[in-house]
């Protein structure tokens, strides 16, 4: 299945077999097929679509000058609903992806049914990212560390030398940025979803009077998205969220994830 919107073709990747659909957006560096695992747990209920990212799996050829904002969006969206003989869509979203999804459900909250968040980025919206990304001198800095990666190394060594950084996210964030080609997908992923910013109080007042689900879950040992933020974040932000928190880092698509999820559930 492909969308088109645009001139851009956006592939969909449907998994499940149930009456209900959910949009997958998976995290920064993967692609559609970490929804795979979720199929076996949800997907006798839903239909999941699962859509790679810009510059990520199949829309790795995307052209540089897509800005994923509200306008791009509703084109976007009226793709997926006219899939879904224009009835209300649940999300599922990994990291970035659970951003860009609570962004589409703040733009268009009437169309959004519920949704789940998997380690989300935006709980909240990190300062050095509106910085270079939201700024003409931030974008432009942003721009140049891809040929000259110097100081986000350094920044990176000194956050582990002086332990503000764990040693496993020092490790990983260095190895997001080690070659030209990384550090380019990082640019222009961020880039294009620059305005994918979610408003949590539109949200708050549709989970309140339209009563929207929504369900985090969380690692406890999770060092990219760290949970007591995250978890303060959610409660202040969106009460009567779900919150569930499991026994894992920040891989809560893997089998063991799935086995957690499914056992909470039950």
């Amino acid at each position: 299945m492909e969308l088109k919107v645009q001139n851009h073709r956006w592939l969909v990747n449907k998994l499940g077999r149930g009456d209900d659909f959910l949009v997958a957006f998976h995290g920064y560096g993967q692609d559609s097929s970490w929804f795979e695992n979720i199929e076996e747990l949800l997907g006798d209920k839903y239909t999941i679509l699962a859509i790679d990212l810009a510059y990520h799996g199949t829309q790795a050829d995307l052209p540089k000058s897509i800005v994923f904002d509200k306008g791009y969006a509703l084109e976007w969206l009226a793709e997926i609903m006219a899939l879904n003989n224009n009835s209300k869509l649940g999300f599922i979203g990994y990291s970035i992806g659970a951003r860009v999804a609570l962004s589409i459900a703040s733009w268009f909250p009437e169309t959004i049914s519920e949704i789940y968040l998997f380690a989300p980025d935006g709980m909240p919206v990190s300062r050095t990212y509106k910085l270079l990304t939201g700024t003409w001198l931030g974008a432009k800095l942003f721009r140049g560390f891809i040929k000259k990666p110097g100081f986000a190394f350094g920044l990176i060594g000194l956050g582990k030398t002086t332990k503000i950084l764990p040693k496993k996210v020092a490790e990983f964030f260095r190895n997001e940025i080690s070659t030209p080609n990384k550090r380019q997908q990082l640019f222009d992923t961020w880039m294009t979803y620059r305005k994918a910013l979610p408003n949590y109080s539109i949200l708050a007042k549709q989970m309140k009077d339209k009563h929207l689900p929504i369900t985090c879950i969380l690692g406890k040992q999770d060092r990219v998205i760290p949970l007591k933020t995250t978890r303060s974040f959610a409660m202040k932000s969106l009460p009567g969220i779900e919150l569930i928190e499991l026994e894992l880092g920040h891989n809560l698509l893997s089998d063991k994830g799935m086995r957690l999820l499914n056992e909470y559930w039950q």
